[in-house]
């Protein structure tokens, strides 16, 4: 679910760089004056974190985790609007100096898709204007409207409560304010549930499911733990070996293991040199010193315990240890361990079910600041490790982060993790909110009421769907507004695609955000190439128009087969 806050602050007193009012003569984006306006200020700049990098088409098809719409919806908002989310920021970019963008340019193109995109990027311009290309799902998955996801925006909490105020409910507000309408067709982002459709037997010790503890296919590869995926994940991990040959569905009585590594420096690098497994009854159920094939350089003593003595006469090599792994281990077992994709690849192991103290174990909020074994060894068992000269034990390791595991299923999946605390009051008001009808309102609400400028232009194939929003939120907020003078807000019908690029571009200095909407269809060439090259002249044509500090989004809205693309990027002309 979106939930966006309204800065409360008119935006326009932020901005270092006016946008022209309605009507008014704007300066064309070369002219010395406008260039002008920008020095001295910091240029914006958009660039991808956290689920922008995981969606992002640098990254391989196998470990990416497309957006929805609703984030890029939230992205248009952002940029012409304001921050619309202060409690909750971005989840998926970083945005410096948003308040110096000039001005917000979306373009969609319906019937276009990520297999389009791959296909043709090569011989197109857009690839090489547009630096942050991410994957989005097509609506066609969930049965949603590429207008709605991306015209209808949902109400904050204090928009919901400020109408109740005023109307007494929220049925009532929507009796007078036609622009209220009921959001009930908006994807949200919930967590999966499959493990909580049945009452699972737990392990007798645990108060949950351990299986919820299991990291997913996202945090795997977010963490860096090696997985068997396709294209360079595939290459990257050529060497190494599956912790079985076949699996079990893991379920909530499925087997833990500790499992510890610790490693030396040789020329090749840093290589496996002791492994420890112990098992839910405390035993150690491996242990072995690893000889490397290459020589070693430095052992590490401080911090592996490892000697020259220590492997002087051991002949086993990681492959043997591979090997005894493979038969120890039962196809549904879970490994537990500290930062345990360091080990895995010292191993040169994959395996499925991986339970990482490092990450269900957290005091700073924050998922990238990982804390020592040892602190939580002290904090949440009273236990001192590591306590030796000699370096680490990795029996006493595995152990302690098996015990810290035991620790959390005996109490509650927030126990020892300010993350999934805050995660479990944000999920009780989700819980509380699905309980009451949701709402939303138009994203023109949104312009006239901060007094902003817009254009969206499309054939008539399109902008019926975007003329019943447009016209609910004139219509209603010129009341609720009363005498207040509405800002320039238009909706134009053109007859061909070369009208909405012309318009587009003939009007690029007159509003603050501008949204052309057009749909491709197939038969409208026998060559897709052809296709594809108008789509790259139209894009370059509109790029070529924008002003300095332009925000240009691009939609290829995909198909019923294929996902669509978002292609972002800010317009920086030099200055002389």
């Amino acid at each position: 679910m979106s939930v966006l806050v309204a800065s409360d602050e008119p935006l326009k007193k932020k901005r270092c760089i006016r946008y022209p009012e309605p009507n008014e003569k704007s300066p064309h984006k070369n002219s010395s004056n406008y260039v002008g306006k920008l020095n001295g200020i910091s240029k914006p700049k958009f660039r991808l974190k956290n689920a922008g990098k995981f969606a992002s088409l640098s990254q391989d098809c196998g470990g990416r985790l497309p957006l929805v719409l609703t984030d890029i919806q939230n992205l248009l908002l952002h940029s012409f609007l304001g921050n619309q989310n202060h409690t909750h920021p971005a989840r998926w970019y970083h945005f410096d100096n948003s308040s110096h963008i000039s001005q917000t340019m979306c373009i969609i193109f319906e019937g276009i898709s990520i297999n389009h995109w791959k296909t043709f990027k090569e011989k197109s311009k857009f690839d090489k204007l547009f630096n942050n290309c991410v994957e989005i799902f097509t609506p066609a998955i969930y049965n949603g409207s590429l207008v709605k996801d991306l015209a209808l925006v949902p109400l904050s909490q204090t928009e919901k409560e400020t109408l109740i105020q005023k109307y007494g409910d929220m049925n009532s507000a929507m009796d007078v304010r036609k622009d209220i309408m009921m959001k009930g067709e908006f994807l949200t982002n919930g967590e999966d549930t499959s493990m909580n459709k049945t009452n699972p037997e737990l392990n007798i010790n645990d108060n949950f499911p351990r299986t919820k503890l299991i990291l997913s296919s996202y945090q795997l590869i977010e963490e860096n733990f090696p997985v068997p995926l396709k294209g360079k994940f595939k290459k990257m991990y050529a060497d190494y070996v599956l912790s079985k040959n076949k699996y079990e569905a893991v379920t909530p009585k499925s087997p833990m293991f500790g499992l510890d590594c610790e490693m030396c420096i040789t020329k090749a690098g840093s290589e496996l040199t002791r492994v420890s497994v112990v098992n839910e009854n405390y035993e150690v159920v491996y242990e072995s010193f690893v000889k490397p094939y290459n020589n070693i350089t430095d052992y590490l003593t401080r911090f592996s315990g490892i000697t020259e003595s220590s492997l002087s006469n051991v002949t086993k090599r990681l492959e043997d240890v591979q090997n005894d792994l493979r038969e120890l281990l039962p196809p549904d077992a879970i490994l537990i361990g500290q930062s345990l994709n360091f080990d895995l690849h010292a191993l040169k192991m994959m395996h499925p079910y991986v339970i990482d103290t490092s990450c269900i174990y957290n005091f700073s909020g924050d998922r990238g600041r990982k804390t020592k074994l040892k602190i939580l060894a002290k904090e949440f068992l009273n236990e001192d490790i590591q306590t030796g000269k000699s370096g680490h034990c990795s029996a006493e390791d595995a152990l302690t982060a098996l015990k810290l595991v035991q620790l959390k299923l005996s109490k509650c999946i927030e126990f020892g993790d300010s993350v999934q605390k805050r995660r479990q009051c944000f999920k009780e008001r989700l819980i509380e909110q699905a309980s009451k009808p949701e709402y939303g309102m138009s994203i023109f609400n949104h312009i006239i009421e901060q007094e902003k400028t817009a254009l969206v232009v499309g054939c008539d194939n399109i902008t019926g769907d975007y003329h019943s929003y447009l016209s609910q939120a004139k219509n209603s907020l010129s009341n609720h507004l009363k005498k207040k003078k509405l800002k320039k807000v238009k909706l134009s019908t053109v007859d061909t695609v070369e009208e909405v690029i012309s318009t587009v571009t003939d009007t690029v200095n007159d509003y603050n955000f501008i949204m052309a909407h057009l749909k491709i269809d197939d038969s409208e060439h026998d060559d897709v190439s052809q296709k594809i090259s108008e789509v790259d002249r139209q894009i370059e044509h509109i790029w070529e128009s924008l002003n300095d500090a332009a925000l240009c989004v691009v939609i290829f809205g995909g198909t019923t087969e294929d996902n669509g693309v978002a292609m972002i990027n800010i317009k920086h002309n030099k200055c002389k």
